[in-house]
């Protein structure tokens, strides 16, 4: 039986087509007064916290404003930003599937101080869609596994296309014609790791991996991260470039597995002397990169600058989560422990 994965990996190019071709529809129905906010606060655990770290970074020029992620637990007991309202503020809460308790708990303490809420989820009938003040739909559709995949990419797109449309992005046209060229690099993305992969059967057996990122794509590499300890069952250290050389730079030893995501911008020259030296400690490493020269230690993206390439760059992340398990003869889309988030409370059943 095909791992279900594959499915959602490969839906990913008309999912994302048709959230770009709905996006007059999707967000003409936000009431107007959210377009007021002066900060904008969001909550978001696990992929959806990536995706939220992700779209932010990708906003992060426009000035107008003030924006912060965080996480549910540390938003209910440990901040002012839900209690103490001094500006017009937003709470935005990604729930794929829109029964995250945390996330939910959260939508009760801001509504407690009367702060407007704002739900993106897969499922407009989830306690969470139902309880916000309005609901941006994610439209990736159902995902019945651990480890997600469209939805996750179709949160960033449906998150960036909101942050866009509040904080009045200029050069909105541009973007969207990126996303459009973006999208339909999938298929090839998919098909060349699935070769890389292939050829490095030996990355299934990896007992420890660390991935690197820096800028916008640290959030990528940290989704990377998840995507592999999820589904691979093994520790994947995930760091920012720059602390990574502050001591964690030390486990690359020869049997080390490494991973670094690498495009333009500041950062790009320290990317390459770690690339350098990494080469010159281990074999077992892989860059995903949109600059450098095509070789056996590298799966080379197309370059969209103002998108940073994000999209490009996770897919081969996806599939690797996927090929490697079943290489151990393992199918990654089936449950590890079905009823974990229910047991422990994180989720409502």
């Amino acid at each position: 039986m095909k791992n279900k994965m594959w499915d959602y990996i490969e839906e990913q190019t008309s999912i994302l087509q048709t959230i770009i071709d709905q996006e007059k529809t999707l967000l003409g129905h936000l009431p107007q007064s959210l377009s007021e906010t002066e900060e904008i606060i969001i909550a978001a655990s696990g992929s959806s916290l990536n995706a939220a770290m992700l779209a932010t970074s990708l906003v992060e020029h426009l000035p107008s404003i003030h924006m912060i992620v965080d996480h549910p637990f540390h938003l209910r007991y440990h901040s002012l930003l839900l209690k103490k309202c001094t500006k017009k503020k937003l709470l935005i809460v990604l729930s794929q599937t829109g029964k995250s308790v945390g996330t939910l708990e959260c939508v009760t303490l801001a509504q407690a101080h009367r702060i407007p809420v704002l739900a993106l989820t897969a499922d407009q009938t989830s306690p969470i869609a139902k309880q916000s003040d309005a609901h941006l739909p994610i439209l990736c559709g159902e995902e019945p596994v651990g480890p997600k995949t469209k939805g996750f990419s179709a949160t960033v797109l449906t998150l960036h296309l909101l942050l866009m449309h509040l904080l009045k992005d200029e050069k909105h046209n541009l973007v969207i014609e990126e996303y459009k060229k973006s999208i339909q690099d999938i298929p090839k993305n998919i098909a060349d790791t699935k070769l890389w992969c292939h050829r490095h059967q030996d990355w299934a057996k990896v007992k420890v991996m660390s991935i690197v990122g820096f800028g916008i794509n640290h959030a990528t590499a940290r989704e990377g991260s998840l995507k592999l300890l999820e589904t691979m069952q093994i520790p994947v250290m995930n760091f920012e470039m720059e602390e990574f050389m502050h001591g964690p730079h030390r486990t690359i030893v020869s049997d080390s597995y490494v991973i670094m995501v690498d495009t333009h911008g500041p950062g790009e020259e320290l990317m390459d002397h770690l690339i350098t030296f990494t080469g010159t400690k281990t074999d077992h490493y892989l860059v995903i990169s949109c600059r450098q020269k095509e070789n056996d230690h590298m799966i080379k993206v197309n370059e969209y600058p103002l998108i940073h390439s994000w999209l490009n760059l996770v897919v081969p992340f996806q599939v690797m989560c996927t090929y490697f398990p079943e290489v151990n003869g393992v199918d990654s889309s089936q449950p590890i422990y079905g009823n974990f988030a229910t047991t422990v409370g994180t989720r409502i059943a």
